[in-house]
């Protein structure tokens, strides 16, 4: 067992102390802002002991939710805290190294990407590129890193044993070395009145969204731009 995997199966008992709480809530109306619906095929990872999986479950009536955490602990957690869902489906895996199947509407990381080294992060959203749809979206929910920082100088007993400062030109570059691109991020107020939270909604890149013609409404435009792509001129 690594000692990652020792620790969250100890976090396991706060995590469930804690239960249900604001953030969960926060991040389960920023993904009814990005479009989850109810019949979506969802990935979550870093599921814990299933807090925020039990309010994505409950949404997906008609959809499904494979949720993955690299401690078997806090999945087995999980699994009785969902024992009622049959649309929940949990994995106990490291998501760096494990062959996941499927392909996915929404993924989200809910406070878990901090916590992933960042030297594993190509390898990280390759993989998420391959498993999200191509209408899909991923989104992340972090720390603000300087809130993050505050907290590791101030509290550092609030600190997890991978408590990273992800501030964007850290995570920009293998986001978009995957195909992947940012469509929003916006930092918020959560529990502090200084912005100590960020959400980031990433999509796949497509390459007609990036050509000036297409976002043109002349008639004209739009026909070179078809031109263009019939000849497949660049």
């Amino acid at each position: 067992m690594s000692d990652v995997e020792k620790f969250y199966d100890e976090f396991a008992d706060k995590q469930e102390d804690a239960g249900i709480n604001r953030r969960h809530v926060s991040i389960d109306n920023w993904l009814t802002e990005f479009g989850l619906k109810t019949n979506h095929q969802v990935l979550e990872i870093g599921c814990g002991v299933g807090t925020q999986t039990e309010l994505l479950a409950k949404r997906l009536n008609e959809g499904s939710i494979t949720a993955c955490d690299i401690s078997s602990e806090s999945v087995k957690r999980a699994e009785s805290r969902l024992n009622g869902f049959s649309n929940a489906k949990f994995i106990a895996c490291d998501i760096v190294e494990y062959n996941m199947e499927g392909s996915y509407d929404f993924i989200i990381m809910p406070d878990v990407l901090e916590h992933i080294p960042i030297d594993q992060h190509r390898r990280l959203f390759v993989k998420l590129s391959q498993l999200l749809k191509e209408e899909g979206s991923l989104v992340i929910h972090i720390p603000d890193p300087y809130y993050n920082q505050w907290v590791s100088i101030h509290r550092p007993e609030l600190q997890q044993i991978i408590d990273q400062n992800l501030f964007m030109p850290l995570i920009i570059k293998p986001i978009y070395d995957a195909g992947l691109c940012i469509e929003y991020l916006k930092t918020y107020d959560l529990h502090a009145n200084n912005g100590d939270y960020q959400v980031i909604l990433i999509r796949k890149v497509r390459d007609k969204l990036y050509d000036p013609l297409i976002r043109s409404k002349s008639p004209i435009a739009k026909l070179i731009w078809k031109l263009k792509s019939f000849f497949h001129i660049t």
